[in-house]
């Protein structure tokens, strides 16, 4: 799934995305690029509230889970 963001990344962001799309990390083993991704969407979640809203707003709502009659 591609999501495309539109805000402004700040200083630390844009270090973390040189990082994750240079030559080294590209070539890295499957376990450092996933902990390398990771720890940036860490930081988009803590730091850039505007980008977990417009993920929320994209991403489909879940129905909620049917309930049984003896619930109601």
């Amino acid at each position: 799934m591609k999501l495309y963001l539109d805000f402004e990344p700040c200083q630390e962001c844009n270090t973390m995305m040189k990082q994750l799309s240079s030559p080294e990390m590209l070539l890295a083993d499957e376990t450092t690029r996933s902990n390398e991704s990771a720890k940036f969407l860490r930081h988009l979640t803590y730091n850039h509230n505007e980008v977990v809203q417009a993920v929320m707003e994209d991403l489909p709502k879940q129905k909620k889970d049917q309930e049984f009659d003896f619930f109601k």
